[in-house]
């Protein structure tokens, strides 16, 4: 298949602020998440350009958590978060930032793809755009082949107005629960706006489906000439649907991968023969956290891949049903696959109605005729028992059992609403804290302690592993605690993420007010939490590093609010970094900061 079939898409853009606006809120859904991609949304809503380096640095993640805790929301289905394979005690701090929603994954889930951003004018705060993105990619690093449609509001009235947004925003503010989001006022100001959309589009209707809200599979017109239906899982019933969608003469072609389409033969193999609809395949999608992974006690060697980095698409995972009959071309895009789930209210979806010009339409038919004729085998599909007792252990953990954290100095009690309910599954349970060491959970307990937590390392993330046989899965689940995380723990976690040299850099950046995009290394570089000095090379080059009294007094003059800014920064972390720097007999990073400390003294007291 031809890349260039369907135009490259950059996610990290869409969530990025235009020059002179600053993110307000965000809301971001997804069914699966990554803190590493979570961690690349929250520098992109912060404004860093990720498009053409591998990722940003220690500064920039410290100014995002800052700058958007308690702006940002991240939704994911609850059992569907992945363990980092190094989990850096900085992760920790996204516990502010992600939320699960718990559903019986037996019968539903959180399926939604979207991001709803409010951006406002720098310097002029009642100056607001919108910006709404749907489509089928999670917050994973899977590379495959994506769809979305990005929308941004006008201030003229002169866009396009788009039925349902009003209400499917209103819907993810009040799942989100963000402290100044409420979800009238979402509904309110989104009622108000219009819209530019891609060219050649006419957006007609914005949908979220799920329990209690809206269904219904697309019914296209009688006269339909053509139809595709684009989608990783099929069901035989929705197969049977599409077969019968248009007339006699309708073309219908659905393009599925080979493990979904040889479920579907097996059986109905008639589907396959009466010529009604042209199967098609692509390869499988990678999907993170969506299935177990070989049982390996080195797995937290494993090398991270940056999500920024430019990989080839390794499969399908785009959802589009389109429809056309001359000049008509329907398209129906979101997260919904071809299946009862999807569309019968099961799921919680998005998914957007469109009429589309010539150009869309033929990039759709391209990415089309990129697929092969699907090859049934006769060979059935095996069950991997070990597997389907893993996915049920996982939806019964996940979805049905509650979990808190009793916090003392220096362990967690980890307390359960009762034994793990595996239902009698041979499924090996453990758990630990965020980067801790694993611990056995008996089948017959509710209560497991978990030993050299320190009280300022807690996290409402708790990792959970299951395993069968030879395979495994794992997640992190919300589990609050009874001393929920707060400003001293934030404070404590920054404190050890930074040392000396990276701290002040954050400081100039903010007495600049300007990006400092290599400050301190790329974030998930571990040089400074290994070595504890930071690479440091001499006391006269790290002076250098430290605010001069110029940029103080600069700042100062242009902007108080940024030199009260970094005085906060000060009192809040630099006691803090000269405690660490003396427990770890670092004499280079306390000449610094008591160098620094004596300037910055003087001439705060004159300038408070």
């Amino acid at each position: 298949m031809k890349k260039e079939a369907w135009p490259a898409f950059s996610f990290t853009e869409v969530l990025r602020p235009s020059e002179g606006w600053k993110v307000e809120h965000a809301i971001i859904t997804s069914y699966s998440a990554d803190l590493v991609v979570v961690v690349t949304a929250l520098l992109a809503l912060t404004g860093c350009d990720l498009d053409h380096r591998r990722t940003g640095s220690r500064v920039e993640l410290v100014k995002a958590i800052e700058a958007l805790r308690g702006r940002v929301r991240i939704l994911a289905q609850a059992g569907r978060v992945a363990v980092p394979s190094r989990p850096r005690p900085i992760l920790k701090l996204l516990d502010k930032f992600l939320q699960v929603v718990t559903t019986n994954e037996k019968e539903r889930s959180w399926h939604p793809k979207v991001a709803l951003v409010r951006y406002q004018r720098i310097g002029d705060a009642k100056d607001r755009q919108w910006r709404v993105w749907l489509g089928s990619r999670n917050l994973t690093r899977s590379s495959n082949w994506e769809a979305g449609l990005v929308l941004t509001s006008r201030s003229d009235a002169r866009g396009q107005q788009v039925d349902g947004l009003s209400a499917l925003g209103a819907r993810l503010a009040k799942e989100a629960a963000l402290p100044a989001l409420g979800a009238k006022e979402v509904a309110d100001e989104l009622a108000g706006l219009t819209w530019d959309c891609p060219p050649g589009c006419q957006v007609q209707k914005v949908n979220l489906f799920g329990p209690g809200l809206l269904k219904g599979f697309p019914v296209p017109s009688s006269d339909t000439e053509q139809v595709y239906v684009v989608s990783p899982f099929v069901d035989l019933e929705t197969v049977r649907t599409l077969a019968k969608w248009g007339n006699p003469k309708t073309h219908r072609t659905l393009v599925s991968t080979a493990f979904e389409l040889q479920r579907v033969w097996e059986r109905d193999s008639a589907l396959f023969g009466n010529g009604a609809v042209n199967f098609c395949v692509l390869p499988f999608p990678e999907l993170a956290v969506e299935g177990p992974d070989l049982l390996d006690p080195d797995i937290s060697a494993t090398v991270d891949t940056a999500e920024s980095e430019d990989l080839p698409p390794a499969g399908l995972h785009a959802k589009l049903f389109f429809a056309a009959k001359g000049s008509r071309r329907q398209l129906w895009i979101g997260s919904a696959n071809a299946t009862e789930r999807g569309w019968a209210g099961l799921n919680y979806e998005v998914v957007a109605e469109l009429l589309i010009g010539r150009e869309a339409a033929n990039a759709v038919e391209d990415f089309v005729s990129g697929s092969e004729k699907f090859k049934p085998t006769t060979t059935p599909t095996l069950i991997d028992r070990d597997e389907e007792s893993l996915e049920q252990a996982r939806k019964l953990i996940s979805g049905a059992w509650s979990l808190q954290q009793r916090i003392g100095e220096s362990e967690i009690e980890v307390i359960a609403s009762g034994p793990p309910p595996l239902d009698g599954l041979s499924v090996k349970l453990e758990v630990a804290a965020l980067g801790g060491t694993w611990t056995l959970w008996a089948s017959d307990v509710n209560l497991v302690v978990l030993l050299g937590v320190r009280r300022s390392q807690r996290s409402d993330f708790l990792q959970i592993r299951l395993s069968c046989g030879q395979k495994m899965c794992g997640w992190l689940q919300i589990a609050p605690c009874d001393v929920p995380p707060d400003e001293d723990r934030d404070r404590a976690l920054i404190a050890q993420y930074l040392d000396a040299r990276t701290f002040l850099m954050w400081l100039r950046s903010l007495l600049a007010d300007e990006p400092v995009r290599s400050a301190g290394g790329d974030w998930d570089n571990d040089d400074i939490e290994r070595s504890g000095s930071g690479g440091h090379i001499g006391s006269a080059q790290e002076i250098g590093t430290s605010p001069t009294v110029e940029e103080i007094l600069r700042a100062w003059a242009r902007d108080a609010s940024a030199f009260a800014a970094a005085d906060e920064k000060v009192k809040s972390y630099h006691a803090e970094l000269e405690r660490r720097a003396v427990e770890g007999g670092n004499n280079a990073d306390l000449e610094l900061l008591r160098t620094f400390q004596r300037t910055w003294s003087t001439l705060a007291s004159e300038l408070r």
